[in-house]
Formats: C-alpha cells, sequence, structure tokens
C-alpha cells in the first residue's frame, strides 16, 4: 500500500467489511467496484490509520445521563472513528475526583453504527399490511404532503386530541430538538404523552413527599457520601462514565452498600451487598427507620424544622389538626397546620405553612414567612386534648404514628421474614447510615418501576429526613437534577401562549388500550374494579382529563420505541396502534415500531446535527456539532417540523383553512394552520436547529452566554454556580431542596414542609397516609418472577442490535434463571425456553447463573421485537399496562393534582 492510497482504496481489500458497508451508503446501490489491490508495508496502514480531514466536537444526544465529550474524527466524507475529549474539571474541594475521563462502549462504536444495515435512508410509505416489512420509498415532498394532509384532517375532523406527537429517548435531551417538538405541538394543539412517568422512571413519592420529583446533587456528590445505599440502581453497568465515583468513595472510606436482589456488576465492587426479595424493599427501609427511630439516630432539629414529623394529626379521623378545626375560615383555613410546642404547652401554627394551593412556580412570592423556628420547640412525641369549638379532641404527632406503625410492622426481625435480608445485617446497614453524618441512597430508576415504588421512595426519604441527610453535601435521595426551563418556555410559548397539551402515558393508556379488561384478565374482577371506579371518580371529580371522550386517530413517533417498551406489548400493538388510522414514526434506525407505521422519515445521527445536551449529573453543557452531512436523505427533528409546518400553513392557506378549535385547561380557544410556519419559526428568526441552539444559549439563565460556534469550538462548557457538589441558585437547575435547608423556604407541598403524611381520604382508606409496605402482586400459578434491568450493552434499545456490542453478550436475548429453578425444570445454560404467563409468551436463551435468587428469573431491558422470533419480546408478559394506583389519581389535595 503506497502513502497516497486513500481510505476507499483501502476498504476495497481490506478485512473490514463492515467498514466497507459504510462506504457503500454513502453511494447507495452501487457495490464498491473491484480492482487490483495496491499493497505496500505495514507501516503505511499504520500512517493512514492516524491521519484525518477534522476534528470535530460532539456526544451522543439520547436519553444517558453521561453526555461525554468526544473528538470525532472525518476522513474522505465519514466519521472515522471517535475518542474521548478528556479536559474535565472536578466539584468540591480538591480531594474530589474529576469527571473524566468519560465513555462507554456505546460512544467508542457509534461512528461503526451510524453506517449500519439498521439505518433509515429515506422516507418511506408502507405498501402491505402493518408490520410486514413491505416499503415503497418516496420522496419528502411526498411524504410531508400526505402527512400534513393526515394532521389536518384530523385536528379538523376531530380535533387536535385526536393526534399524539410522542418524544422517545432518542431525541428527549438533544434541547433544540426536544423544544422545537413541543414549539410545533403547542402551536397545533397536538397531545404530547409523557415518557417519563410512562416508561416508569418518574420517583412518585419524591414528587409526594418534596414537592419536587428529582432530587439529586451532581454525581461527585457521591465521593462526599460517607454511607452510600446504592439501592435498586447497577452504576457499573448503567452509568459507566461516573462508576469511578463509587469506588474511589469505597477506597476513600466510604461504605458502600449495594441492595439489589440479584448479585450485580455493581455487587462484586460494594463493601457490603444485602440482596431482599424482590419487590421487598420498602419493607428493609421500613425496618431501618425502626432501628433509627428506636436508637435515637436522630438529627432533632433538623426532624423539628423541615418535616411534618411534628405536625399534630387528630386520633378521631386521622386528619392534620388545622385552622378550620378552631373555626377559621378562609382559603387558608385548611391548609394552616399546628404542632405542640412544648415552651408554651399548647398548639402553635407552623411557620411556613396557611399557603393554600402551593404556588405555580417552586418557591414564587408567598409570604415573607421562612420554616424556621425562632425559638418555638415542637414535640415529637405525646398526646394531648385541644379545644376546638367542636369539644376536646385528642391529638399526636406524626412521629408518634410513625414509630407506632415501625414497632408494630417493621422490626428487622419482621422485616426479615419478609425480605429474606437477616434482621442483624439490617440493623448494622441502619446504623452506619445513621451515624455516617453523610448518609445517601443513590436510587435506581427501578424503584420507579414497583407498582407501590411511591411508598419506598417515602421510605427512603424518611430515612434521609430522620438523620437529616436530605440537603446535606453527600447526603440524601440521590436521582437527577432537572434543569430550569425558561429558555425552552420562552421559545415554547412566545407569540402563541402557554397551551401545550401533555397526558400521563399511564392513564391515556388505560383510556385507549382498556385498562379495565386487562387487569380483569390478569388479576381479577374486584382488583380491576377497584382501580377503575378510582379511576371514573377522579374524571368525575375533576382530577382527571377523560381521554375517552375523543378517538385517537394519530400518532407521531419521535425517537419513540413505543411498540417495544408499553407493558402488554402484544396485546398494545394488536388493540391501540393496530386502531390508528395514522402512524409515523421519525427514526434513525428500523425498530419494530418503525416496521408498524406508516410513513417512516429518516433522522439524522447524533454527529449529524447541530444541537446541544445537558443534564444534572455533570456541570456541563456539551455540544453536538455536524462531523458530517446527514446520511442519505435524512435530516435532522428541527428541519422534519419546519418542513411539516410549512407544508401545513400552505394547505390550510390554499383551503381558507377556519382556525381549528380546541380546548385547554377548560377553555375554548383556537389554532390558526394558515399561520404556523410563521409561528413555529419565529417569524423566520429561527431557520435551523444551529438558530435554535443558539436561542436557548441566550435565553437559559445559568448558562455562560456564548455563541454556539464558539461551544463547537471547546466541546463542552462549565454551567453556572456549580463549584461545588451540589448546585448554587445561579446553576441552570433546581435549587428547590436547598432552598429550603439551607435558605429555610417552605418545601412546595401542602404542608410546606418534606411530607410523610397524607391525609387525604383515599390515602386513609388505602392505608396509605404513610409509607408502608404491600406484597408485589402476583399472578395465581406462576410461580416464578421477572425482574429486569437497564443494560450495559445499550441505551434502552439503542445499539442493542450492534454486532460489536452483541458478541460481548450471548449472541441474542438471554434471561437469567437461577441454577436450581432451571435444574428442576431440566434447563440448561444456553437452552432456549420459553418465559409465559396468561397475558403471553416470548422465546430467549437461558443464562443460568448463581446470581440470581430461587424463584427470580432477570432480564435486561432493551431488546426489541424484532430481535425475537414471532417478534415477541419481554413486554408481551408485562401485565402491568392496567395498573393506576389509587393514591396516584388524587387531586386538589395541595401540591397533588
Amino acid at each position: 500500500m503506497t502513502a497516497t492510497t486513500d481510505r476507499r482504496t483501502f476498504l476495497k481489500h481490506s478485512g473490514v467489511a463492515a467498514a466497507a458497508l459504510s462506504l457503500k451508503y454513502m453511494v447507495p446501490g452501487q457495490a464498491l467496484a473491484a480492482s487490483p489491490p495496491v499493497y505496500g508495508v505495514w507501516e503505511d496502514l499504520m500512517r493512514k490509520k492516524w491521519t484525518w480531514d477534522k476534528v470535530v466536537r460532539g456526544s451522543r444526544g439520547i436519553n444517558c445521563t453521561g453526555h461525554c465529550a468526544f473528538n470525532v474524527y472525518v476522513k474522505n466524507g465519514i466519521v472515522w472513528r471517535e475518542e474521548q475529549q478528556g479536559e474535565y474539571g472536578r466539584s468540591g474541594d480538591e480531594d474530589t475526583p474529576d469527571y473524566g475521563p468519560r465513555g462507554c462502549q456505546k460512544g467508542i462504536r457509534h461512528s461503526k453504527y451510524m453506517y449500519g444495515k439498521q439505518r433509515v435512508l429515506y422516507p418511506m410509505k408502507r405498501a402491505g399490511e402493518r408490520g410486514a416489512g413491505k416499503w415503497e420509498r418516496i420522496s419528502w415532498d411526498q411524504a410531508i404532503s400526505e402527512i400534513s394532509d393526515k394532521i389536518i384532517e384530523h385536528a379538523t375532523e376531530s380535533g387536535p386530541d385526536a393526534i399524539t406527537f410522542a418524544m422517545g429517548t432518542q431525541m428527549i435531551l438533544k434541547k433544540a430538538s426536544f423544544t422545537a417538538m413541543f414549539r410545533f405541538a403547542n402551536a397545533t394543539g397536538i397531545v404530547v404523552p409523557e415518557t417519563f412517568a410512562g416508561v416508569g422512571d418518574l420517583p412518585v413519592g419524591a414528587y409526594m413527599t418534596l414537592g419536587y420529583e428529582l432530587p439529586g446533587d451532581n454525581m461527585a456528590a457521591v465521593y462526599k457520601s460517607k454511607c452510600c445505599l446504592v439501592w435498586a440502581a447497577n452504576p457499573a453497568a448503567t452509568r459507566i462514565p461516573d462508576a469511578h465515583f463509587f469506588w474511589e468513595a469505597k477506597y476513600n472510606g466510604t461504605e458502600v452498600v449495594v441492595i439489589s436482589p440479584e448479585f450485580s456488576a455493581s455487587a462484586i465492587h460494594a463493601s457490603k451487598w444485602l440482596n431482599p426479595k424482590p419487590g421487598t424493599d420498602t419493607a428493609l427501609a421500613l425496618a431501618m427507620v425502626q432501628t433509627i427511630i428506636k436508637d435515637r439516630l436522630i438529627d432533632w432539629n433538623y426532624v423539628r424544622e423541615q418535616t411534618d414529623l411534628p405536625f399534630l394529626v387528630r386520633t378521631d379521623n386521622q386528619k392534620f389538626l388545622r385552622a378550620s378545626d378552631f373555626g377559621e375560615t378562609g382559603d387558608r383555613a385548611d391548609n394552616s397546620f399546628y404542632f405542640w410546642d412544648e415552651a408554651a404547652g399548647k398548639p402553635v401554627k407552623a411557620p411556613g405553612t396557611g399557603y393554600g394551593q402551593h404556588p405555580a412556580a417552586p418557591h414564587a412570592p408567598r409570604e415573607p414567612e421562612f420554616l424556621t423556628l425562632s425559638g418555638l420547640k415542637p414535640a415529637l412525641e405525646g398526646r394531648w386534648k385541644v379545644k376546638t369549638p367542636q369539644g376536646k379532641v385528642e391529638v399526636t404527632t406524626v412521629f408518634e404514628l410513625t414509630r407506632q406503625l415501625c414497632d408494630r410492622d417493621y422490626t428487622p426481625e419482621q422485616a426479615q421474614k419478609i425480605t429474606g435480608v437477616h434482621a442483624e445485617n439490617i440493623r448494622a446497614i441502619a446504623r452506619t447510615f445513621a451515624k455516617s453524618g453523610a448518609g445517601m441512597i443513590y436510587a435506581g430508576y427501578r424503584s420507579c418501576k414497583w407498582l407501590h415504588g411511591d411508598k419506598l421512595h417515602r421510605a427512603w426519604l424518611l430515612m434521609c429526613a430522620l438523620t437529616g441527610d436530605t440537603g446535606r453535601e453527600g447526603g440524601g435521595m440521590q436521582t437527577t437534577q432537572l434543569g430550569k426551563a425558561d429558555g425552552l418556555l420562552k421559545f415554547v410559548f412566545e407569540g402563541v401562549g402557554p397551551r401545550l397539551k401533555v397526558a400521563a402515558i399511564s392513564v391515556w393508556d388505560y383510556a385507549k388500550a382498556d385498562g379495565k379488561a386487562l387487569n380483569t384478565e390478569v388479576y381479577g374482577d374486584k382488583l380491576a374494579s377497584h382501580i377503575d371506579s378510582h379511576y371514573q371518580q377522579s374524571i368525575k371529580n375533576g382530577w382527571l382529563p377523560d381521554y375517552s371522550k375523543t378517538p385517537w386517530k394519530m400518532a407521531i413517533m419521535a425517537g419513540h420505541n413505543t411498540a417495544n417498551w408499553r407493558a402488554a406489548g402484544t396485546r398494545f400493538r394488536e388493540t391501540v396502534l393496530a386502531k390508528l388510522e395514522t402512524i409515523v414514526t421519525m427514526t434513525p434506525d428500523m425498530s419494530v415500531t418503525a416496521m408498524y407505521s406508516d410513513y417512516v422519515l429518516p433522522v439524522a445521527q447524533h454527529y449529524e446535527r447541530r444541537d446541544f445536551v445537558m443534564e444534572g449529573r455533570t456541570p456541563y453543557v456539551q455540544v453536538l456539532d455536524q462531523a458530517v452531512p446527514p446520511l442519505g436523505e435524512s435530516a435532522d427533528d428541527w428541519t422534519i417540523m419546519e418542513r411539516l409546518a410549512k407544508a401545513i400553513s400552505a394547505k390550510a392557506t390554499a383551503r381558507q383553512l377556519p382556525p381549528v378549535k380546541d380546548v385547554v385547561f377548560g377553555q375554548p380557544i383556537t389554532h390558526d394552520y394558515a399561520r404556523l410556519h410563521e409561528l413555529f419559526t419565529l417569524n423566520g428568526k429561527i431557520t435551523n436547529s444551529r438558530d435554535l441552539a443558539q436561542f436557548l444559549l441566550d435565553n437559559s439563565a445559568g448558562l455562560p452566554k456564548i455563541s454556539f460556534e464558539e461551544l463547537a469550538s471547546k466541546g463542552f462548557i462549565r454551567v453556572d454556580d456549580s463549584a461545588d457538589v451540589q448546585f448554587g441558585p445561579g446553576a441552570p437547575y433546581s435549587y428547590q431542596v436547598l432552598a429550603s435547608t439551607r435558605d429555610k423556604k417552605p418545601y412546595a407541598t401542602l404542608t410546606g414542609r418534606q411530607q410523610f403524611y397524607m391525609d387525604h381520604d383515599w390515602f386513609l382508606q388505602e392505608g396509605e397516609a404513610l409509607p408502608v409496605y404491600v406484597d408485589p402482586l402476583a399472578i395465581k400459578g406462576y410461580p416464578l418472577r421477572l425482574t429486569m434491568g437497564h443494560a450495559r450493552h445499550g441505551v434502552h434499545s439503542m445499539w442493542r442490535d450492534d454486532a460489536l456490542l452483541v458478541s460481548l453478550q450471548r449472541g441474542e436475548p438471554d434471561v437469567y434463571v437461577n441454577p436450581d429453578d432451571a435444574a428442576k425444570r431440566g434447563v440448561k445454560d444456553g437452552d432456549l425456553i420459553r418465559t409465559f404467563n396468561k397475558l403471553g409468551s416470548f422465546i430467549a436463551m437461558a443464562h443460568v447463573s448463581s446470581s440470581m435468587q430461587p424463584g427470580q428469573m432477570f432480564m435486561f431491558h432493551g431488546w426489541d421485537p424484532m430481535m425475537f422470533r414471532g417478534r415477541q419480546n419481554f413486554s408481551g408478559v408485562i401485565p402491568t399496562g392496567g395498573l393506576l394506583k389509587p393514591t396516584s389519581l388524587v387531586g386538589n389535595y395541595g401540591h397533588i393534582g
């Protein structure tokens, strides 16, 4: 090979067939021509490997909180390779490790994967039955024209509520793409299904307790913990760029305890491992609470000031003692609460309460009042008689009720019978946590996917409140952080107003997929009727919208592989997707959702667009700069939506279409589709994704004022007020929890405190006024329990079909089985087995492993149904698609509803 041989010539004759495939895509349909090879010495090969035309800064804008900075190397018009950009700093003092190096095997494979066979290169229209895989290649003009016709047709005939625009994990964290989709939906009235809770990632119990759903600091906070409980999480597999913080903390003296049913990749590295039976974690947490209370390992001042534990509860009706009990009237009377002041010997109204409904914006001005006790000393234990106009009533405290509950039902010995974890191990971990001075619960999203996961979150936060760890550096329940949405909302609402309609997927699916029928089939009529009666009552009370009123006609899926992950997935495809008149999927890669669509639109990959990503696990804004033009005829999300807006406006103008009627927040409004393109582009000010990215950089608080080009040259920039492991008020992330613990501002909850007691009638009826343990639901006659976790070799369904990454596993989907369970059924490692229940079945390879408990099966998620026999994956046996907790349907209760 000579020194002048280019990459194309070399690849024609090399053994790197996969790379050659990427070059074929550059000239679609044209095979590489055969010509005599030109050979040289081996040094020529090495020299050419280390030459390139340019280096571009980039990352992958997906639902991974890593957002690792990479240098993207371009040669002969294609992405040749990428490598980590290692210029990160640290948070906190000099002892704290920095954020580098960042990267994982998914990111380092992307330069090959983006040229893979799965890539969608052209607009396609279904030419056969849905799912048959028969397609007609069409032009962008035809695709946009026909899809815009469908949008106008369904919106005018059935209303915009008949159309959904769902964003998925390939899109959700790209700021410009995400913002553009929201503006398109806001201007058209199309419904946006909320996918955070929909995929089971929303910590509902955190919102119930704090008025804020995502408590957390940046990843360096892990290093500052002194006892870190890695609970329902597996950072060695799923937080690869950040896992070093856990192990460096361990080597620095932190007790790192992994709590998971299976012996995970993270458990291998931990100081200790606890393995409760699947679904019993709440009992374990409450036994730790019992130990902390019994041993009096409590931060008494914190509990009195920051929580509702000193608040008085009537023993006759289990309700908070309120100002209305003393005859006060007005909109604040039912939201003013009391504690027993030991100094005064009487009930005193708690500071920071009495605000009525919580403000729309967290910590919006209410009154110049704070949580500071100013000499008051609320009692935590005891019973008292209080005079009211109706006579004397007995009261006690939330703390007293909590102590009694735990002493009665959740001693470590009782928890041992439930969880299988020895009582002394429970006590030991609880004591270590409480005495550490910085106890952290690093919470995994697996906890959110259990029906009663909200009670686990409440129990975790109760542990952290008792020890004073919520808000402490290196302490508290850690999930992630929500960014401030000022720049996003400015663009979404400008010139249009706030008219965005976001639908809770669980409630949407219950209405559209007949959740009651599913629950009846799986769990029986009693449970199904119980859920449905509360669902219907919630609608009647005005707490929930009635999605059944409008037929679902059209779905647009943007990077949203809904047919993969929807619970009861086979049933969902057959009973819901099949009924939709129009399905449009915007995606870079073929998937089962695309396979069942009517139109598939090719979307630019991460190195083919201009955008940026940011997420509170690191204090950086990471650029996605365009290294190469979009492959084939693919386009970025902004461009596709701009084309749709332009076509809709032109058609509406030509047809003299009257404004489309809609109802938002109970008020009738109209959408002028003739002005859609004008509105979408801010009268032509925003012409591409780069312009929108610049708009967001300019209008988002906490971001340094910088041009997109300067950001692209640097790769990433540090956000404001991020020197410590906890973000300050000037950072672009929520300061809500610290505003209460540091600045003493009331929490955005009904009580203005961390609220552990819910005295709404439905909570009381369900026995959930305080966090309690409930046995996980089981289907009679099916003794094994299938649990799941986020995968090491993919981010959700992305990269799960990459040839190299699949080769690092079993080569196909596999399900972990305990050796005893396998032996009882005559199953050997590597056998194909059928996993089934009354809802459905799927076939996968048996992965016999002693890391599983008896009775437990385990599968990493994300495998697309296209990779299974008969396109039946694990989602077909997940029976929870119709389950709604009555307490999650509550409205008109302060911050809830």
